[in-house]
């Protein structure tokens, strides 16, 4: 079963993870590596089911941190974004919207530590596509509490 109830959608509330990567697992042997960055390394996973809440999207990008499931980054068309949007409402309830005049909405569920999650939502004013990037908060902290740590000697 996976995190999304299975189906990868947002029925039954926001969960720390995606499908069935929980925050802080390890890359699956069957992924392969699109970008490998200093600590993040960025994989897809060949023939993998590429629906969101029943409606197609475009692209899923799995990152991991430090070989860590950090994050989740979603594309997906104008058609598919309002039926995903919808299906968000409906999961994960009322977002946040920092600004009226812009299609971005936030979502963060109420854990603390590792289980801590957060849901950006973004559309393209132009082509009224959009990405839904669903990411660990914890690994976050940590990945910026790392930037600033000075150089090892």
């Amino acid at each position: 079963m996976g995190l999304f109830g299975g189906k990868g959608d947002a029925s039954g509330g926001m969960k720390p993870g995606f499908r069935d990567f929980k925050w802080g697992s390890v890359p699956v042997a069957h992924m392969e590596v699109l970008d490998d960055h200093a600590e993040s390394k960025f994989c897809w996973i060949p023939n993998d089911d590429l629906t969101f809440a029943g409606a197609t999207v475009d692209k899923i990008v799995y990152e991991f941190w430090e070989n860590r499931f950090a994050e989740v980054y979603i594309e997906m068309s104008s058609e598919s974004a309002d039926r995903i949007l919808k299906d968000l409402h409906a999961g994960w309830g009322k977002p946040s919207q920092p600004n009226k005049f812009i299609e971005d909405y936030l979502w963060q569920n109420k854990a603390a530590g590792p289980e801590a999650t957060t849901a950006v939502f973004s559309r393209n004013p132009n082509t009224r596509g959009a990405t839904l990037r669903i990411l660990s908060t914890y690994i976050q902290t940590k990945k910026t509490l790392a930037k600033g740590k000075p150089p090892a000697r």
